[in-house]
């Protein structure tokens, strides 16, 4: 059932990258700190998506990591609780 709902939503993101790509097809300048270019609206767009996803991706790995390596160390000490309770039993 997740699987469905999950290539439902790609498929509606998609439809909707689709719409919005052929909606925007007109040329802007986008003006960088040393350089500009002229890129289609479409494409500045999905660059700025995919920058985000990305940016948003790197913090939650951060965070994942973190929550990993406390959930070591609760499950170490964990053990080392339940073997020394067996130990006094």
């Amino acid at each position: 059932m997740v699987r469905v709902v999950k290539k439902g939503l790609l498929l509606v993101l998609l439809l909707v990258a689709f719409v919005v790509g052929t909606q925007n097809p007109d040329l802007v300048e986008v003006n960088y700190i040393v350089a500009s270019a002229k890129m289609p609206l479409a494409t500045l767009l999905s660059l700025c998506l995919f920058t985000g996803i990305l940016v948003g991706l790197l913090f939650n790995l951060t965070s994942l990591v973190k929550l990993k390596q406390k959930n070591r160390q609760l499950h170490k000490a964990n053990n080392l609780l339940l073997t020394k309770n067996q130990s006094q039993s």
